[in-house]
């Protein structure tokens, strides 16, 4: 994890995040965070994969894309950040469960600190 130092915390970083991905910039999105975590820069395409139709969306590690069911997810911070994450694990094996999980925290946590950031700039708190 490194390119900290534009956003000055990790926080701020993931705010940013989810601020690009709910003004429909996801693609820049996950510029931002495959250099953040120095990975390769995942597809993004919005369409059904054969075995996979069911589902909002998908990451398919052979061809390194996220498939978006609809056109509306491209602007759903959750779904977009927890196919990333499964972009970033491609490479470990874990078993299903564990890795569904982590995704959830992963997206969860930046929408957590998007949410914070969001009230602390207007002065809101609860």
């Amino acid at each position: 994890m490194n390119e900290q130092a534009p956003y000055g915390s990790e926080q701020l970083f993931r705010a940013k995040v989810v601020g690009l991905i709910i003004d429909g910039r996801s693609e820049l999105a996950l510029k931002l965070l495959s250099k953040y975590y120095a990975v390769s820069e995942p597809a993004l395409r919005v369409g059904t994969v054969k075995r996979h139709r069911r589902v909002l969306a998908c990451y398919l590690e052979k061809e390194r894309r996220i498939y978006l069911s609809k056109s509306e997810y491209v602007t759903s911070p959750f779904v977009i950040l927890h196919e990333f994450y499964h972009h970033l694990r491609a490479s470990q094996i874990m078993r299903r469960g564990q890795v569904e999980k982590r995704a959830d925290l992963f997206a969860t946590n930046f929408i957590r600190d998007f949410v914070s950031q969001h009230q602390s700039t207007r002065g809101g708190s609860r």
